[in-house]
């Protein structure tokens, strides 16, 4: 009779996972693949930012041209500097000077403005990149072209022009983002809604590069575009103050 031996093998279990190496590599991938896609990420998120601004300043624009069609073709007043905080009258209210400064309520207040009856929409006058405009209530300013005269401590308003006083509409600003001088910062904002040029030796205000490098503009005939700042120069697009800086 013959014996059949059997072997009994104890069975084992391998763990598996990954070893130091493999999770360096992957950790590596995971980084390469990040520091790709996030720059792309963050400029598609400022493209919207950028587009809704646009869109803030198309509804001002539109609301402006209305308002000169219920007021005999004239523009809004502007208020403009610290004597003319806390007074009603100009396209934009702010309760004090600068209106973009630190306060317990917002310096802004669009809802007491010329043309906030033809928005209806406190946001549409903040732009989503402004910091401060979100906190004080408002991002743009007119351009100090588009007004009669110089504003003076003795005389905080200034009426805005007609029509008809604007030969060239599509190279005029009507709306633009600036910064206080000598603070172009992303973080900075509008001081009282009144764009004033810089002159040497003078001050005033500049313009904003918070949209990647540029701002948006609005023209007196109602087209907006982004621009640089050496680009709006280099077009020869008109802003500033009529005392101060050539004004049509």
């Amino acid at each position: 009779m013959r014996t059949t031996a059997v072997r009994l093998f104890k069975s084992s279990s391998r763990k598996t996972g990954f070893t130091l190496i493999e999770l360096l590599v992957v950790i590596a991938i995971i980084s390469i693949l990040a520091s790709i896609l996030f720059p792309a990420f963050s400029r598609a998120r400022e493209m919207a930012r950028r587009t809704s601004c646009m869109s803030n300043q198309k509804q001002l624009g539109l609301a402006v041209m209305q308002y000169t069609q219920d007021y005999d073709e004239s523009f809004p007043s502007a208020a403009v500097g610290p004597a003319a905080a806390g007074y009603a009258g100009g396209w934009i209210y702010y309760s004090r000077f600068p209106a973009d400064s630190p306060g317990t309520t917002p310096g802004y207040d669009p809802r007491y403005g010329a043309i906030y009856s033809y928005v209806k929409n406190v946001q549409v006058f903040v732009c989503p990149d402004d910091s401060k405009g979100r906190q004080n209530g408002n991002s743009y300013a007119m351009n100090g072209c588009d007004f009669v005269g110089s504003a003076s401590a003795a005389s905080p308003f200034v009426s805005g022009k007609t029509l008809a006083a604007f030969d060239a509409s599509s190279n005029l600003i009507m709306f633009m983002e600036e910064v206080e001088d000598g603070n172009n910062t992303d973080s900075d904002s509008t001081d009282d809604g009144y764009f004033l040029a810089p002159v040497a030796g003078v001050g005033g205000n500049l313009i904003s590069t918070r949209h990647t490098d540029g701002n948006n503009i609005t023209f007196v005939d109602g087209h907006t575009k982004w621009y640089r700042p050496d680009q709006i120069v280099r077009n020869g697009f008109v802003y500033g103050d009529p005392v101060r800086t050539a004004c049509p």
